[in-house]
């Protein structure tokens, strides 16, 4: 569709562009990326043709830009631009119907009856329908960017080249402007070439990326280009950081500043509160942690101050446990939204707190509650029952401490090795087998760490902090479900 071979051009015959080979596809969208002064808004000015040349040449569908008339390249390619500027006092309808300027035929350029065809349908899928008869000087930034496009697409070009077209856009605009190209760009075949601010809103669009550094590529690729941190961090000069999306296969992004808040240093074991009765265990931070967890709320890895365990009656059932827990924590004023939530049958008087301090840099602390009714040996083949009686195994590790994502996958499994080990010695059995248990049918766990000190990168089984999760959590389990067997036996006698 579109090749640039050896561009080269800038300003006053002095290069910004030094060199710029690209081959975009028909269909493709395509994300030009880069800080500012990187030359991104010079490329597409050496594209348009607003720009002059000193080398190199732009084709299109094999055929230079150069040779072709302003009406060819009017019916090839539209442009839109971030200047919303219009020199005469044109409505929004007039705006666009010169996107249908290079269809018009004879001396007088008449609209046709397919012009105002094309005009309404684009107007009515920008939503700008509501405001065609407004001078274009009278709307909002964004109003007017929309105009734009409708003008653009009026013009129904093969390709269509953006100059960061949602700069005057909110969030819910931008998303509904690209979500329509996209629209366009699958169902009509149209090639799209934007320079885009947002790395994030890149990545969830384009098809491919090019990272401009300097005048120069320094990589063009597919969206996991984005993944590579360090050439990110070289083109904008900023600690990068990148992730999945939660929802679809695609990298975002997060930016770390170079100032960061210093918490006063304090004693781990000083450093929260606790609230226990019988109807919850809540424990506050003074500072988020770092948690990984599988609770009813606050589960997957995130930043939390608040974690609680709710007692419920032992035949509770409920479709939406985490809407209760929400509302259980609005009616204590505790935020679910910087909450881990848990639930339990257990009697939460039974609750355990162990604590450790692991040399003179780490310290360790499982909150535990156990209930071992529907104890299950995970490697069992025997049938699970659909009614078996309440149990559950509910477990808090908080460390003073600072893990990477694998350490904290690590510091789960040093947990639930922990666990498991204690149901052994215990010689806590699942009932249908016989044989030993591995944990309840209904187990949530959380590890919590404030992220001070030294990056810690495993905290498995063979590491010493690794070996201290299990042992805190191995010493609360035993305690919490000998309290819970001794509460079930003195209940069974009476």
């Amino acid at each position: 569709m579109l090749s640039l071979k050896g561009i080269v051009g800038g300003y006053a015959n002095t290069p910004i562009i030094k060199g710029i080979d690209l081959k975009i596809e028909r269909g493709e969208f395509f994300a030009l990326l880069g800080p500012n002064g990187s030359g991104k808004t010079t490329l597409f000015k050496l594209i348009t043709g607003q720009l002059p040349l000193l080398k190199g040449e732009s084709i299109i569908d094999g055929q230079a830009l150069s040779s072709l008339t302003a009406l060819e390249k009017a019916k090839k390619i539209a442009v839109l631009t971030q200047e919303a500027h219009v020199s005469f006092d044109y409505t929004v309808e007039e705006i666009i119907s010169l996107g249908r300027y290079p269809y018009q035929k004879g001396f007088l350029k008449n609209l046709s009856k397919k012009d105002y065809e094309v005009m309404e349908s684009v107007m009515e899928i920008t939503k700008t329908t509501n405001f065609e008869k407004k001078p274009f000087r009278t709307l909002s930034g964004g109003e007017k960017q929309r105009v734009l496009l409708a003008k653009a697409l009026a013009q129904e070009p093969e390709m269509l080249l953006l100059d960061e077209p949602t700069n005057h856009l909110d969030i819910k605009h931008t998303f509904q402007m690209l979500d329509l190209l996209k629209e366009w760009q699958q169902a009509r075949g149209l090639t799209i070439f934007a320079i885009l601010h947002d790395l994030n809103v890149a990545s969830l669009y384009a098809d491919r990326v090019g990272l401009l550094h300097q005048g120069k590529f320094l990589e063009v690729g597919d969206i996991n280009t984005l993944r590579k941190e360090d050439q990110l961090e070289k083109v904008y000069e900023v600690q990068v950081k990148t992730q999945s999306h939660p929802a679809i296969p695609k990298p975002q992004l997060l930016m770390t500043p170079n100032f960061r808040e210093t918490p006063e240093c304090k004693d781990f074991f000083q450093s929260y509160s606790i609230e226990k009765n019988e109807k919850y265990v809540h424990l506050t931070f003074e500072q988020p942690l770092r948690t990984i967890s599988n609770g009813v709320i606050g589960d997957g890895i995130q930043w939390i101050k608040h974690f609680c365990n709710f007692h419920v009656e032992k035949h509770y059932n409920c479709s939406e446990p985490d809407k209760d827990i929400q509302r259980w924590m609005e009616k204590h004023h505790i935020p679910h939204e910087q909450s881990v939530g848990m639930m339990t049958a257990v009697n939460l008087e039974d609750v355990i707190v162990s604590k450790k301090r692991v040399g003179d840099n780490h310290s360790i602390m499982a909150v535990v509650t156990a209930g071992t009714g529907n104890a299950v040996d995970i490697s069992s083949k025997v049938k699970a029952m659909e009614d078996v009686k309440i149990g559950t195994i509910n477990t808090m590790v908080f460390i003073d401490a600072h893990f990477t994502d694998g350490a904290l996958v690590n510091g789960i499994m040093s947990a639930t090795e922990g666990k498991v080990r204690a149901l052994q010695d215990l010689q806590i059995k699942d009932p249908l087998s016989n044989t030993f248990a591995s944990g309840t049918s209904t187990d949530s766990v959380v590890l919590a760490v404030t992220q001070q000190g030294e990056k810690t990168p495993y905290a498995g089984s063979g590491t010493l902090i690794g070996k201290a999760i299990g042992e805190v959590v191995y010493e609360a389990t035993t305690n919490a479900v000998k309290k819970y067997l001794k509460r079930v036996k003195v209940n069974d006698n009476s």
